[in-house]
């Protein structure tokens, strides 16, 4: 059974200005996720349908406060909370904040392919 202390799971960058550490044990992706207040991804998120992520995450909210937007509802996610996000979402970071994460990986390489080829276009000029 694989384990890790947070120093031992590797730092990747998703996007440019966001990093998290995080490794594929057997088709799951396990993260410790940490983003500023703020943050806003949406526009990495551009190429996927609706331009929101397609993965599922289930995860523990160690600290800060975060917004789940579905399109036809929000949903909040504080400190101390265990959550669920379904596919189809986008977040926002209304506090800094922590999580341990778990996505199915297929489903995450999904997303972070797209959120590539946007950083990539943004870094060659192509997109604002």
């Amino acid at each position: 059974m694989p384990c890790a202390s947070r120093d031992e799971l590797p730092l990747q960058e998703v996007a440019p200005g966001y990093s998290s550490r995080f490794v594929d044990w057997g088709g799951m992706t396990v993260g410790l996720e940490a983003a500023p207040a703020g943050m806003d991804a949406s526009t990495m998120l551009a190429a996927l349908p609706d331009g929101r992520c397609q993965a599922r995450h289930w995860g523990y909210l160690l600290s800060g406060r975060i917004v789940v937007d579905y399109g036809d509802r929000q949903e909040t996610v504080t400190a101390g909370q265990a959550y669920h996000i379904e596919a189809g979402h986008r977040i926002s970071f209304e506090e800094d904040s922590e999580a341990v994460e778990f996505t199915p990986t297929d489903e995450l390489e999904l997303t972070l392919a797209a959120v590539r080829e946007a950083a990539a276009a943004q870094a060659a000029g192509g997109v604002d």
